[in-house]
């Protein structure tokens, strides 16, 4: 805890030196004089120095807690640095289909079209797709987008139940709009959809018009190819691929448009280590659905799509075009190594009939709601093991931890030490062991993994001639 008490004291202080300041001058004078004046003698410099101490407390987090969230990475130097690079040109309309000029269309300097050419290309290349909108800010709207654009008043659709790990972003949206929700079928303990039980479904209600694989807590790729089969043609199947997308562009998990998925999405922030974007991806450039969906996006939920986005964006993108082969596999063989070595611990793993996990999740049976979140927040917070908790799919209403190891495959740990790990995290949640003696291994442990180059990014080249032309002119 004492990160967090020494956070709430900087907080405490950067208040009480707020009000001091404040009420050492005379307020009348400021109000009614030269404001610039008000804020010499150094008050710009104490600003600065204490924004820096906010990115001390951060970055000394970082670099001595294990991050095994399954929603967080760490996006490398240029990404980090290129956000806001550009210096207009923020609002950037750009659909994924044909379109003239109009109300939202803004001069450009030609650098937001050019970016805009090379971030949708190097998208269809990684998802296999015609179309590639990378205009969401996050994925729940693009999943909402694709919701609003599917269906109506009065229609339906499938997605996982939360039990199951589906998204919290639909049922009350689709329930607001009118729309009927209904819940995919699952074979017991294997957490694999039921395919026939779904059609059933689908024909015994002809109102639903989208089934959507929007599960967050996900540990088997799910028998798409077969899904599409048992589907109506009408009906649109949509695969959301946030926590999944690196494993997809990487090779070791299946193309969703090449199985027949009308349109991939996702978030860029997970497996894809980027900036907080989305994206959606259709596999047909003439689908009937492709402009209500994109409509939805913008301008329906967004005015603005943050442009300045789009070099992070690209940058990111094109380290998992590089590497993706590589990191893919790793994070594979982590989430293996990190599941046998919690199981020989005496953990309770789920998922042990099928191998543990065939993703970059891992997830870990620990009791009630209160135990989870106890273990989350308390003992493993204070460890320096950053996890979180949730209900476990397939395990009759038990909840626990789901970890994943993109971040730390990022940092470089290999199979080794994601055993090292496994023990470290045994230590707490069975053994009950001292946190902060936990702590202390798992500060030795990352010692030897520093954040200044991280594997699987272009950190390499952050001092090469042609980054620091391309960082000279970010900086101009």
């Amino acid at each position: 805890m004492r990160v967090v008490e020494e956070a709430e004291e900087i907080i405490e202080e950067a208040a009480r030196g707020d009000v001091e300041e404040a009420s050492s001058g005379d307020v009348g004078e400021a109000a009614s004089g030269d404001v610039a004046e008000a804020w010499s003698d150094g008050r710009v410099e104490q600003l600065l120095e204490r924004l820096a101490s906010d990115f001390v407390l951060d970055n000394s987090y970082r670099e001595q807690h294990l991050s095994l969230t399954a929603s967080e990475n760490y996006p490398s130097k240029l990404v980090r640095m290129l956000g806001s690079g550009l210096q207009g040109g923020f609002y950037e309309f750009a659909p994924p289909y044909p379109t003239e000029p109009g109300e939202w269309a803004f001069p450009d300097s030609g650098a937001n079209a050019s970016l805009v050419g090379k971030l949708t290309g190097i998208g269809r290349q990684l998802f296999e797709a015609a179309t590639f909108d990378w205009r969401p800010n996050g994925g729940s709207v693009a999943e909402q987008a694709v919701l609003l654009g599917t269906c109506g008043r009065g229609d339906g659709f499938v997605h996982f139940a939360h039990k199951d790990g589906g998204h919290f972003a639909l049922e009350s949206l689709a329930a607001a709009a009118g729309v009927n929700t209904y819940h995919l079928p699952m074979v017991d303990r294997t957490l694999l959809i039921d395919v026939d039980r779904l059609a059933t479904l689908v024909a015994e209600h002809p109102e639903i018009k989208l089934v959507i694989l929007d599960q967050s807590f996900k540990l088997r790729w799910q028998p798409l190819a077969q899904i599409r089969a048992a589907l109506p043609e009408g009906v649109f199947l949509a695969y959301d691929a946030s926590h999944d997308g690196a494993l997809i562009a990487g090779g070791v998990l299946p193309q969703p448009t090449l199985l027949g998925a009308d349109a991939v999405h996702g978030n860029t922030h997970k497996t894809i280590a980027g900036p907080q974007k989305a994206y959606i991806a259709f596999r047909d450039a003439d689908h009937p659905k492709l402009r209500p969906v994109s409509d939805w996006v913008c301008p329906q939920m967004q005015s603005n799509s943050h442009a300045e986005l789009i070099a992070p964006m690209y940058v990111a993108l094109s380290e998992v075009a590089l590497h993706g082969h590589d990191y893919a596999r790793q994070i594979l063989a982590n989430a293996a190594a990190l599941a046998g070595g919690l199981h020989e611990e005496g953990v309770r793993v789920s998922g042990e009939s099928f191998g543990f996990t065939e993703t970059h999740q891992v997830h870990v049976v620990t009791g009630s709601a209160n135990d989870a979140l106890r273990l989350s927040l308390g003992d493993l917070a204070l460890a320096g093991i950053r996890t979180t908790n949730i209900e476990v799919p397939g395990a009759n209403g038990l909840h626990g931890l789901r970890l994943g190891v993109q971040a730390m495959t990022r940092r470089g740990l290999r199979e080794a030490e994601m055993r090292e790990v496994a023990r470290l995290v045994a230590r707490v949640v069975l053994r009950r062991a001292e946190p902060a003696a936990v702590r202390a291994e798992v500060a030795d442990l990352l010692q030897h993994f520093p954040l200044d180059r991280l594997a699987f990014s272009f950190d390499s080249y952050v001092d090469s001639p042609a980054a620091a032309r391309l960082l000279g002119e970010v900086f101009r």
